[in-house]
């Protein structure tokens, strides 16, 4: 039986088909909730915006235009979220101390990320050293790294999400595997030399 795809799906859950949205949430849940966590850094709020963007798919899913790719339309909603999240942070901190500049407050989100890392991942040294070098991308790079990772979509379709020409997103990764690969090298230089860096 081929499988049906997800914007059919969404299409049968506008026309009343719960079971359609079960599967649709199935398949996509997992790296939404990812992208949205390693963005934020923060599992309530995370988990906050994954529902929130959840809500959206089943309230706008009569407008949902069939022509569309799903994951694109759904990881766009995402992105406005976090994106709206991030400048409301920055808005409180600046609120709260105004001498608090940009450059140390992500500096201690390094630091807290990398003490959760620490404890957390103690066991798996290949995990901890990647997501270790994740936090040290730049976050354009970041966004289109974790967009490619954690979704079925294109380098067009990422392009689409973040509003970019498809030359200069395909660039964005290329910068962000190669960062990663570097950094990588010098954690682990057996792992790297082993393997080539994606495209």
């Amino acid at each position: 039986m081929n499988q049906v795809v997800d914007e059919e799906l969404l299409k049968r859950f506008a026309d009343g088909d719960s079971a359609s949205f079960e599967l649709l949430y199935e398949r996509h849940r997992g790296g939404l909730y990812r992208y949205m966590l390693r963005q934020l850094k923060d599992q309530q709020l995370a988990e906050d915006l994954f529902q929130d963007t959840w809500s959206k798919v089943i309230v706008n899913a009569e407008s949902f235009e069939p022509n569309a790719k799903f994951s694109t339309w759904l990881y766009t909603m995402a992105r406005n979220r976090v994106v709206d999240q991030i400048r409301h942070l920055r808005i409180v901190d600046k609120l709260i101390d105004d001498s608090t500049d940009e450059v140390d407050s992500q500096l201690g989100a390094n630091q807290i990320e990398q003490n959760i890392l620490e404890k957390t991942l103690q066991a798996d040294k290949q995990s901890m050293f990647l997501k270790d070098c994740m936090q040290k991308l730049p976050v354009n790079l970041l966004e289109v790294f974790l967009l490619k990772e954690e979704s079925t979509m294109t380098v067009k379709q990422i392009a689409e999400v973040i509003d970019s020409s498809h030359q200069a997103t395909k660039s964005r990764l290329r910068y962000a595997y190669g960062q990663l690969k570097q950094c990588l090298s010098k954690k682990m230089p057996d792992w790297v030399s082993s393997g080539e860096g994606h495209e």
